[in-house]
C-alpha cells in the first residue's frame, strides 16, 4: 500500500512539473505577443518553468536512483546521498519559485474572485507551507547524510542526478515550447477579435 502511495505521489509530483513548464511557457507567450512588461508577471511565469524544472529533476533523479539502487548499480549509501541532495538543495528551489507562484495566484483571486482562482491559491499557499514544513523537518537529517557520504557516494550520486536533470530539461524544453506557442496563439486570436469589433 505505501509502494502504491509512493508512486501515485511520485507521478502527480511529475505531471505537475509539467503542467507547470507549459503554463510558464503559455503566460510568457502572451506577454510576448501582447507586449505586457510587467515584470512581475514575467518573473512568475519564469517562476514556473524554474518549478517545473526543478521539480523534474527532484522526480528522475529519485526515480533513477531508486531503480539504480533496486538493481545493485549503486549502493543505499548513495541513495541517500541523492534523496538528501533533492531534498536540501532542489528543495529550497522549489519553495522559492513556488513562493513567486503562490504571490501571483492570490493576487490574481483577488483581483478575479472566481472559484477556480481561490482553489488554487489556496492549493498553492497549501503546497507551499507543506513544502516548507518538510524541508525544514528533514533540513538537519539530510545535511548530515551530505556531509558523512563518502567520496565515491556523492560521485556516482551526482552523476545520477546530471542525467536526470538532462532528462529533465529535454522534457520540460519541450513542454514550455508548446505552452509558449500557444499563448502566442491565443493572444493573436484575442488581438484579432479585437481588431474585428472595432
Amino acid at each position: 500500500m505505501s509502494e502504491i502511495l509512493t508512486i501515485a505521489i511520485i507521478a502527480f509530483d511529475f505531471v505537475i512539473s509539467i503542467w507547470d513548464a507549459y503554463a510558464g511557457g503559455y503566460s510568457l507567450g502572451i506577454l510576448k505577443k501582447t507586449g505586457d512588461k510587467s515584470k512581475f508577471k514575467r518573473a512568475s511565469a519564469i517562476s514556473a518553468v524554474g518549478l517545473g524544472l526543478v521539480g523534474s529533476v527532484y522526480v528522475i533523479a529519485t526515480i533513477l536512483g531508486l531503480v539504480a539502487a533496486w538493481l545493485g548499480y549503486i549502493s543505499f549509501a548513495t541513495l541517500a546521498f541523492i534523496l538528501s541532495f533533492n531534498m536540501l538543495f532542489l528543495g529550497i528551489l522549489i519553495i522559492g519559485f513556488g513562493l513567486i507562484i503562490t504571490i501571483q495566484s492570490i493576487m490574481l483571486a483577488a483581483q478575479r474572485k472566481s472559484i477556480w482562482s481561490i482553489l488554487l491559491a489556496v492549493y498553492n499557499s497549501f503546497a507551499l507551507g507543506f513544502d516548507i514544513w518538510v524541508y525544514i523537518s528533514t533540513f538537519k537529517e539530510s545535511a548530515s547524510i551530505i556531509t558523512r557520504s563518502t567520496r565515491r557516494s556523492q560521485g556516482n550520486g551526482m552523476v545520477i542526478i546530471v542525467i536526470a536533470a538532462l532528462i529533465a530539461f529535454i522534457i520540460v524544453h519541450a513542454a514550455y515550447k508548446h505552452g509558449y506557442k500557444k499563448g502566442m496563439a491565443m493572444a493573436s486570436t484575442q488581438t484579432a477579435g479585437r481588431r474585428a469589433i472595432l
